[in-house]
């Protein structure tokens, strides 16, 4: 087994591990969604019967049924809004206000819907007058729990996400002193043409490339290649090794 594949396997049990956390929270996730609900739903619970009400995480959405639509017309919404505060140790998470949102329009007539529309819009902003304080303080006490299984998970994940970097960072190390070999040597041979750029205003497409007659320094060397569509052979002098093998590493079509 080869380094690379010794190292993509771990890789593979890291990300698998993150695919466990992923869910993980997102379990979290919907359950202190389903408390927010749980905590908000009785302030709105003798709401107009008529009125479908649709609790989210932080949101309240309030639609009814419209004669000249096909499903029921948004009536306006209720958002809790959340807020970063920092206590001198760490960033916290909280909900700040409780936000009415609606449209405004004007009716014509005896518009009935638009105009309970309106009347319903005093007994939910009622709501939110009498009842905002009471609202914050139930959420913010509701949510507190799952903060600290968000951070376990958060931390884990950080760990495997460095991990993860750290063999990425060595799998592209070994593959380019693979691929250096491999041009300072018999060359690397594409099974179609590819773009190389040699120098800043020179790409060819080409399908074969070597270098020789490397620089003391190690850093540049004449690279020999055959254009792609051609087959003519060709040398172009002081190529930065660096950049023809970090060009090659994004080409998957090596002829091995």
């Amino acid at each position: 087994m080869t380094r690379i594949s010794l190292l993509e396997d771990q890789k593979a049990i890291f990300t698998a591990q993150r695919e466990e956390l992923e869910n993980k929270r997102g379990d979290i996730y919907v359950r202190e969604q389903q408390a927010i609900s749980d905590v908000l739903s009785p302030f709105f619970s003798d709401f107009t019967p008529e009125v479908e009400i649709e609790v989210l995480r932080g949101s309240v959405y309030f639609k009814m049924v419209h004669p000249e639509y096909s499903y029921k017309k948004e009536l306006f919404n209720v958002y809790l809004v959340e807020n970063w505060t920092f206590d001198g140790v760490e960033n916290k998470k909280s909900f700040a206000r409780v936000d009415l949102s609606y449209y405004t329009t004007s009716t014509k007539g005896v518009d009935k819907w638009e105009l309970n529309r309106l009347q319903l819009l005093g007994k939910v902003a009622e709501i939110v007058l009498e009842h905002q304080e009471r609202i914050l303080l139930r959420v913010n006490n509701v949510v507190l729990p799952f903060k600290e299984e968000y951070d376990q998970v958060y931390e884990q994940m950080n760990l495997i996400n460095q991990a993860i970097r750290e063999l990425n960072e060595k799998i592209i190390a070994i593959k380019k002193e693979e691929i250096e070999f491999n041009l300072k040597n018999e060359g690397v041979t594409f099974d179609v043409g590819v773009n190389i750029r040699l120098k800043h205003n020179y790409t060819p497409y080409i399908k074969f490339i070597k270098l020789i007659d490397i620089s003391k320094s190690g850093k540049t060397a004449t690279a020999s290649i055959i254009w792609a569509r051609s087959e003519h052979e060709v040398q172009e002098e002081k190529v930065r090794i660096n950049d023809i093998v970090t060009q090659v590493l994004g080409y998957s079509n090596i002829i091995v």
